[in-house]
């Protein structure tokens, strides 16, 4: 593919905003499908397992600094950086949270790089101050100053560490997935030197359309990795397995580490807001979900295998997934491109985060 982008200090310069949608889309125009195949369900997948090389793409929030608290200094994971995605918050104000967190549990060796600030296409997007706090991480006062962002840009920073370790690195996708389909966009290829993506997806219940937050931010992003051929894993609806509670809070409180007490003090609102506006029993974490995969991949004991699309055009839908599928006119099985988290264990989730934030 030619590459008719290249990678600025500002971030990308395109020949055409639907030059680039269309030019790094991938494998030809996809027919309109009807929605009648359930996924194929399978135990486990085999690349979760022994994950040792991973970059965390992340628009930090109150469960993105969770999942980050879990990653940071785990036992034979080692995280070669933190990309800064469009998503939750205003984007510089979430590249202070990714320096501060990365400069208190990263031991100052991880790279963390700026991006592309706001989508593909540069449409607005509802943020999600109303849940993360005005700074993303609830409570917490992120301090001005300190280290800078490292140099270059998320894109390249991405491409050029999947290519040093071919066959090793997951790419963990927990905001709007900008970073990484620009990364496609630059070198196709890296599609089959990943060792797998990793995504915070929507909720998945079986075949039709859900929405997903972080493919809304952008759209044209996520139609883009979902279409690139790399394998990915995808968390679905796991409902109160991926939650924590009042008594999880409470145990949390118990501990009395540097990790549990940022923890507190960033998600204590979180949690009131899911219990008393959303009527849940405790707040969902699916971004600590997908970090406790690579953790611990038998969290998960059945994913499904489906084909997994991107609405782009609809009125009330764009951004949703839309979940597997038939040919509408062949009838031909749409082949799957992700297998998606649909059952698992949720004491196995919460004991993986009990004991990364037990390490202080």
């Amino acid at each position: 593919m030619s590459r008719s982008c290249r990678v600025g200090r500002r971030g990308f310069i395109f020949g055409g905003a639907a030059a680039l949608v269309a030019g790094a889309a991938v494998k030809g125009a996809r027919g309109q499908a009807a929605w009648t195949a359930l996924g194929q369900p399978v135990p486990s997948v085999d690349w979760l397992n022994g994950v040792r090389r991973v970059i965390v793409d992340t628009d930090p929030g109150t469960d993105d600094l969770l999942a980050l608290l879990m990653l940071l200094g785990a036992p034979g994971l080692g995280i070669e950086a933190i990309t800064v995605a469009p998503g939750n918050v205003e984007y510089d104000q979430e590249v202070r949270n990714a320096l501060y967190v990365a400069r208190l549990f990263g031991n100052g060796t991880i790279p963390v790089f700026r991006g592309l600030g706001h989508p593909l296409l540069n449409r607005s997007y509802p943020h999600a101050g109303f849940i993360h706090g005005a700074s993303g991480l609830g409570e917490l006062v992120v301090p001005d100053g300190g280290a800078p962002a490292a140099a270059g840009h998320a894109a390249t920073a991405i491409v050029d560490i999947v290519s040093r370790f071919p066959g090793e690195v997951v790419l963990l996708g927990l905001g709007g997935l900008t970073n990484i389909a620009s990364a496609l966009i630059v070198d196709p290829a890296i599609a089959g030197k990943l060792r797998g993506i990793v995504l915070v997806g929507g909720r998945y219940e079986g075949i039709g359309t859900n929405v997903s937050f972080n493919s809304m931010v952008d759209p044209e992003a996520a139609d883009i990795v979902m279409r690139s051929g790399a394998p990915i894993v995808m968390t679905g609806d796991l409902g109160p397995d991926a939650m924590l509670g009042p008594a999880d809070f409470e145990r949390i409180g118990g501990l009395h580490t540097r990790r549990s007490e940022i923890f507190l003090r960033s998600n204590t609102e979180r949690l009131r807001f899911e219990m008393q506006t959303r009527h849940k029993p405790g707040a969902t974490y699916n971004d600590p979900l997908a970090a406790a995969m690579l953790l611990d991949p038998a969290i998960i004991d059945r994913f499904e295998q489906v084909h997994v699309a991107v609405e782009l055009n609809g009125t009330e839908t764009r951004g949703a997934y839309v979940f597997g599928g038939t040919h509408l006119y062949t009838g031909e099985l749409l082949p799957p491109n992700a297998a998606i988290a649909a059952h698992g264990g949720g004491q196995r989730f919460r004991d993986v985060v009990f004991r990364a934030l037990q390490r202080g």
